[in-house]
């Protein structure tokens, strides 16, 4: 049995088994799919699309659909997610029924349809992906027990690494230069096989996990207020992701149209570079982050890539120079990547932590459109990618400062968080 309920205090606590190696990974196998999902969504899609239209802010926008839709579809999906049980499981059904759809959308795009098909092809591949998506991530607290959360987010972040590293390289170094459509086969294909294998591994147990009671939605928003240490980390968290998702869609053609000597193709291989940082780091940082602070691990991370894409923005001339600044940020990346989960189960009840998740991409995702747009508009104004890299440094550190205001630990009403243990001090 992975849990059980137990009186304590004078609330009900879910204690839960350690989960096993296997079963880490088993769970970790769709996090490679993602992987695939991510690097095509941030680094080829744009380059695809450049081949339709040459607006960067419409690129910007089309590149990042992804995060403004799971602005509105996660924190229901989550939400959603909390409080149901069906015969495969409360999380399972949305992301194993979904990809399926995901797959033939990203098929269909490969043939080039006229761009009108292929704009609405895009917005409906990444809704459904987005629907399959938050579940999955609050899996993590059903099948792990709080002090081993922050090492199976690690794994799962090493599996989307690999599996962006895998895309970026194979993408860039083969199937681009050969045909770019191959590169929607094999994301397609490997996002297939991985959730089949995370859905084969991992079996949800009623008993493993507390079912809340349904709430309306007015409910719903007046309960958040009560949980400001939450709140104080979704400003956060849209900060950071407003940087992120600012840079991240103009990384491949900063790097192949303003540093003399890259190709796009090369552009691709730096993209991995900093997914490979990310990978390699992964693990140490969960480590990590399940034996010392948490929150100073993530303000460290923070700090670091503000000031790398500072020092792009500015002082980038050269081949060399961008490399190794692509791994400063590869590593700075790798501490939200993978504490960010982690630290919010600190912050919110068990019993609540879909729907908190949800609402935490709500406003991860809600400045998405805003932040691409807003990014592609400073690059055709000033004619500069540079710009860009200015924006994101200025949020991360932003971040950095309004994470220094959440104390973990402190939730609503008595009520217990999703996870207390040595990390949390």
């Amino acid at each position: 049995m992975e849990g059980r309920s137990q009186q304590k205090g004078g609330g009900a606590h879910l204690v839960q088994a350690r989960i096993s190696l296997s079963r880490m990974f088993a769970y970790s196998s769709a996090s490679l799919g993602m992987g695939l999902f991510y690097a095509f969504n941030n680094f080829t899609l744009p380059l695809f699309l450049r081949s339709y239209t040459s607006n960067d802010a419409l690129i910007g926008i089309l590149s990042s659909t992804r995060s403004f839709e799971g602005a509105i579809v996660q924190p229901v999906i989550g939400a959603w997610s909390d409080r149901i049980w069906t015969p495969l499981g409360r999380r399972t059904p949305f992301f194993l029924l979904g990809m399926p759809i995901v797959v033939a959308l990203l098929i269909y795009c490969s043939t080039r349809p006229s761009f009108v098909l292929l704009i609405a092809a895009i917005l409906f591949f990444t809704l459904i992906f987005n629907i399959g998506v938050d579940p999955y991530i609050a899996l993590q607290s059903d099948i792990a027990p709080p002090g081993q959360r922050s090492t199976l987010n690690s794994i799962a972040t090493l599996f989307i690494a690999v599996g962006q590293l895998s895309f970026a390289l194979i993408s860039g170094l083969i199937l681009w230069d050969i045909n770019p459509a191959y590169c929607f086969y094999f994301v397609g294909g490997g996002m297939f096989l991985t959730y089949l294998i995370t859905s084969s591994g991992i079996k949800e147990r009623r008993e493993s996990v507390e079912i809340r009671q349904p709430m309306r939605l007015k409910e719903h928003l007046k309960s958040l207020p009560n949980y400001p240490e939450a709140l104080k980390f979704f400003v956060s968290q849209l900060l950071l992701w407003f940087g992120i998702n600012a840079a991240t869609p103009f990384l491949t053609l900063f790097a192949s149209r303003e540093v003399p000597g890259v190709s796009a193709g090369v552009a691709q291989i730096l993209a991995a570079l900093l997914l490979g940082l990310t990978a390699l780091c992964a693990v140490p940082v969960g480590v990590l982050g399940d034996r010392i602070s948490r929150k100073r691990l993530l303000q460290f991370g923070l700090a670091l890539f503000g000031v790398a894409a500072l020092v792009v923005a500015f002082f980038v001339k050269s081949l060399p120079l961008l490399a190794l600044l692509i791994v400063a940020i590869g590593i700075g990346n790798t501490f939200h990547t993978v504490l960010s989960y982690p630290l919010l189960t600190e912050l919110a009840p068990h019993e609540r932590i879909g729907e908190f998740w949800g609402i935490n991409t709500f406003f991860s995702s809600s400045g998405a459109i805003f932040s691409a747009a807003l990014a592609g508009w400073l690059a055709d104004i000033f004619g500069t990618y540079r710009a860009v890299f200015v924006l994101t440094g200025v949020c991360m550190l932003a971040a950095m400062i309004v994470l220094q205001f959440v104390h973990p630990g402190r939730v609503a009403n008595g009520e217990s968080p999703a996870s207390v243990d040595i990390g949390d001090v």
